[in-house]
């Protein structure tokens, strides 16, 4: 778990540290994102506060989610 700031909705910098390890490339296009258990776990937060970190990086275009089987990072592949 790491300290989360209280000046800064806990989404926002959750979806903020997952965003720079995607820039950075320690995610990989195409690779899946965590879980929505280990980013929990992780960050110690909500489950419903994971959903709405990885539906705003999804509005952001930088993951894709497939139903069912996860998010990934990237755009989705052409069909």
């Amino acid at each position: 778990m790491i300290e989360l700031r209280a000046d800064q909705p806990k989404w926002r910098q959750v979806a903020n540290i997952l965003r720079e390890r995607i820039e950075s490339g320690e995610y990989k296009r195409g690779v899946p994102l965590p879980s929505e258990t280990a980013i929990v776990q992780e960050f110690g937060i909500a489950r419903g506060t994971v959903r709405k970190v990885i539906a705003h990086l999804r509005d952001e275009g930088l993951i894709y989610t497939v139903p069912q089987i996860g998010s990934f990072v990237g755009p989705p592949p052409e069909d």
